[in-house]
């Protein structure tokens, strides 16, 4: 099966977007750690064939790593929540927004206390 143009939406700007879809049921497709494309919904593989889609899939497939301060988080009266306030430790993960191509979090961890986030 060949991708096939179709439409998905992103919340975070409230847009409908064109990017290559399952041909069988229109859902968007991902690559598995193989290297290889599924769909999302049937989980059947979908072959890449033009070339203007993989411009597209490689564009909002790249990631970057950072690291930035742990921020430390505790309440009005000093109690600690979370964090450490540790400098250069917390290594966020970026995507890129489908539409905007901008950089934006999607997860992060900091190599000194643990404290986690998921965006």
């Amino acid at each position: 099966m060949n991708a096939i143009w179709g439409l998905d939406y992103d919340m975070h700007n409230d847009k409908c977007y064109k990017r290559p879809c399952c041909p069988e049921c229109g859902e968007p497709i991902f690559k598995y750690g193989d290297g290889t494309y599924h769909c999302v919904n049937c989980h059947q593989v979908v072959k890449i064939k033009d070339e203007e889609m993989k411009k597209w899939l490689e564009i909002r497939e790249e990631t970057k790593i950072e690291l930035e301060d742990c921020p430390k988080i505790t309440t009005k009266d000093g109690r600690h929540l979370s964090g450490c306030g540790g400098k250069k430790c917390m290594e966020i993960h970026y995507v890129r927004n489908p539409i905007s191509l901008k950089w934006q979090q999607a997860y992060g961890e900091c190599r000194n206390c643990g404290t986690r986030f998921i965006v």
